[in-house]
């Protein structure tokens, strides 16, 4: 069985911090969103996978992944040319799948638990396609599945009134059939091939598609918010110290904290959960729970919690503590005590800024 990851989506909704990086390359406890999934096809015994990129993120990708050497397995990078939906990137992949069963993985997805029970269930039940769904308050936002027995029957992308409370959470598992499948669509009414009418157009041909209720936590990482909210589940199950740099004697540590190579904690609190990188240098500062603070970062004077803190960024003498926030690489946040008092501002487009009155 083979790997597909799709990765090729804009982002848009994470703007600023996506027009550098795509959204999959975003942090989380200090490590790509997307290696979460590669792992996770990894412990199921997959070895050879395909990432379906832009070509404006391909070297982004590339120095990332390094073809899979870091992991010691196959790494494909496969470009869609235009944003034509997800059933157009599982298409350009079609000459890496070959006639091999694959698993696809949405790359902007965390799913905590195991895939290895939707291989065996495809593969024990001889399925021509499986879907894992997880219940959803909201499925209007989904795409969503109804099922006769455990049998999908229809599948609706975004529907305005849904037919369950069945959410597609971005993991699949298919046959070659599945190309076939997508060659007899056309495009939605906002002009994409859907994955969701590919797997419709394999029911109507009657092939027989399986459903798997993930009992897992999964969510989404396309939007700050969830961003955060997935940060915050990784530090949560963190456990006991690791300190690598050092504390000197005016500082304070409550576990469970991560503390990298070479990172210097000088008369601050750290109040964990808590990961910090290599390199980093925290000066009479308070860093409080579910903060993750890459490599390269000066923090100074300053207070901040439930935050990922992005390489090589400059935090010195803010007023006010951080909070549920994000900040990319190379960033300068400076506090300054000059008459008169301004707020000096240098903001791309897409940005968002809250100042406390």
């Amino acid at each position: 069985m083979k790997g597909l990851i799709l990765c090729a989506g804009k982002g848009s909704r994470l703007r600023p911090l996506t027009f550098s990086s795509p959204k999959h390359l975003l942090p989380l406890m200090n490590k790509p969103v997307l290696f979460y999934g590669i792992e996770s096809l990894i412990q199921t015994g997959i070895t050879e996978i395909a990432i379906v990129v832009s070509p404006n993120y391909r070297k982004k990708f590339d120095d990332e992944l390094q073809s899979g050497k870091p992991w010691n397995i196959n790494i494909t990078l496969i470009e869609q040319l235009e944003p034509r939906g997800m059933a157009d990137a599982i298409r350009v992949a079609e000459h890496f799948i070959q006639h091999d069963d694959f698993l696809i993985f949405l790359g902007d997805n965390v799913i905590d638990g195991s895939l290895q029970p939707l291989i065996d269930k495809f593969q024990t039940e001889n399925l021509d396609g499986l879907v894992s769904v997880s219940y959803v308050e909201s499925p209007e936002q989904f795409g969503v599945v109804q099922l006769e027995e455990d049998k999908i029957i229809r599948v609706v992308e975004k529907p305005k009134y849904p037919l369950s409370h069945l959410a597609i959470n971005g993991v699949y598992l298919f046959r070659h059939s599945l190309f076939n499948a997508i060659s007899k669509i056309t495009p939605s009414a906002r002009g994409e091939y859907e994955l969701t009418d590919a797997i419709q157009q394999l029911i109507d041909d009657q092939y027989q598609l399986g459903v798997y209720r993930s009992p897992y936590w999964w969510k989404d990482t396309g939007n700050p918010n969830d961003l955060i909210t997935c940060n915050r589940y990784f530090l949560q199950k963190m456990q006991g110290i690791d300190i690598k740099g050092s504390i000197d004697l005016n500082s304070m540590i409550s576990t469970p904290v991560s503390i990298g190579v070479k990172s210097k904690i000088i008369n601050s609190i750290i109040r964990g959960p808590v990961i910090i990188g290599h390199n980093t240098i925290i000066e009479n500062s308070y860093i409080g729970p579910f903060s993750s603070i890459a490599d390269n970062v000066s923090i100074y004077n300053s207070e901040l919690e439930n935050s990922i803190i992005m390489k090589n960024t400059v935090v010195d003498n803010i007023p006010y503590r951080i909070d549920e926030s994000i900040i990319g690489r190379e960033v300068k946040l400076m506090g300054s005590s000059k008459r008169p008092q301004n707020v000096q501002l240098w903001l791309g487009d897409y940005s968002h800024i809250i100042f406390p009155q």
